[in-house]
C-alpha cells in the first residue's frame, strides 16, 4: 500500500514528518499529545493516538492549547493557523499546522494549490510511526476530515480534497457513492434535502438506468441552488461524491456532522474527548 507521506500533496512536509516519526517512534519517554478542544483538535489526535498504542508507546493526551516547556510532544495547532510543521529535537517537539501546497495539476500543467491540513499531516505522521498498525488502517477513510472541515470547500473545490480521495479510493480505503446509495444518511442539518423524497429515491435506485439516477439525484438535490449556502463544490461531494469507509452505515459528512453536535449538548472538552474515543475504538462516530 502506497504511504500517505508518498502522495504528491505530502511532498513539501514528507521529509519532517519522517524524520518526526523515527524520533517518535524511538522515544524512551512518555509522549504529549496536544490539541485544541474542538472537533478537529480530536479528528487530528486520534489517528496519532492510534499509532501509538499500535507501536505500543507510552503518551498522555490533553486538550488544551498551550504546550509545555518541556518534554516530548505532539501540538495540533488550529485551523487558522497555516505556518506548517516545525520540529525540534532533544526532546522530540513537534508541532502540526496546516499550510498551502499543491493539490492537482491541470489541463495546461499549472498547479492547483489547496490546504494540507493538520489532520492529514496527524495521519501520514500517524501512518509512519506504525505503518502496520490495525487501528491506522481502520481511520484511514478520516485522513480528509480536516479538508471537509475546512472553508476551501464553500469557495472553490479544493484539488487537496480530491487528490486524496482518489488515491484513498485507489489503494482501496474507501468507496464513493452517490447519496441514495449511503445506508444510513444524515441529512439532520440538509433542510432543503426532503428526507421523504431521498427514501424514495433509495428505494428504486436498484432499478434506474444512468439517466434516471442522474434526473433523480438533481432533482433531489435542486432546492439547494436557491440558497446561499451549501457552495457548488461542497454540495457536489454531498450528493454525488459520498464517502464511505469499510462496514460504514453513514458517510463521512454525515458522521462528522453528527459529531459536531456534541458541542452542543457538553463541554468541549468532553465532547473532544468522546469523539477521539469513538474512533479509537471503533473507527466511527455514531450518530447521536
Amino acid at each position: 500500500m502506497r504511504t500517505l507521506l508518498e502522495a504528491k500533496p505530502l511532498a513539501p512536509v514528507s521529509e519532517i514528518l519522517s524524520k518526526a516519526a523515527d524520533q517518535l517512534r524511538n522515544s524512551n519517554t512518555t509522549i504529549l499529545l496536544l490539541a485544541a478542544p474542538s472537533l478537529q483538535g480530536a479528528l487530528a489526535i486520534a489517528p496519532l493516538e492510534a499509532a501509538l498504542v499500535d507501536a505500543g508507546l507510552p503518551y498522555r493526551r490533553r486538550f488544551r492549547l498551550e504546550a509545555p516547556a518541556e518534554g516530548a510532544w505532539v501540538h495540533i495547532l488550529g485551523p487558522a493557523d497555516e505556518s506548517g510543521p516545525r520540529l525540534s529535537l532533544a526532546p522530540t517537539q513537534l508541532s502540526l499546522a496546516g499550510t498551502v501546497v499543491d493539490g492537482l495539476t491541470g489541463h495546461q500543467g499549472d498547479s492547483r494549490k489547496g490546504p494540507l491540513t493538520a489532520v492529514v499531516q496527524s495521519h501520514a505522521l500517524a501512518q509512519a510511526i506504525c505503518p502496520d498498525g490495525v487501528r491506522i488502517r481502520r481511520l484511514r477513510p478520516w485522513t480528509i476530515s480536516g479538508n471537509w472541515l475546512h472553508s476551501a470547500l464553500d469557495t472553490t473545490y479544493d484539488p487537496v480534497f480530491t487528490a486524496l480521495r482518489d488515491a484513498l479510493v485507489e489503494d482501496g480505503s474507501i468507496r464513493v457513492v452517490s447519496l441514495p446509495e449511503v445506508p444510513k444518511p444524515n441529512i439532520s442539518g440538509n433542510t432543503w434535502i426532503d428526507s421523504a423524497a431521498l427514501n424514495a429515491v433509495s428505494s428504486r435506485w436498484s432499478s434506474l438506468d444512468m439517466e434516471g439516477r442522474a434526473r433523480a439525484l438533481s432533482h433531489l438535490m435542486r432546492p439547494a441552488l436557491s440558497r446561499s449556502t451549501p457552495s457548488t463544490a461542497r454540495l457536489e461531494e454531498m450528493g454525488w461524491h459520498c464517502i464511505l469507509g469499510p462496514g460504514w452505515s453513514t458517510d463521512l459528512a454525515g458522521q462528522i456532522a453528527s459529531a459536531a453536535g456534541l458541542w452542543k449538548e457538553v463541554p468541549a472538552a468532553v465532547a473532544a474527548g468522546r469523539v477521539a474515543d469513538s474512533l479509537l475504538r471503533r473507527g466511527v462516530i455514531p450518530q447521536l
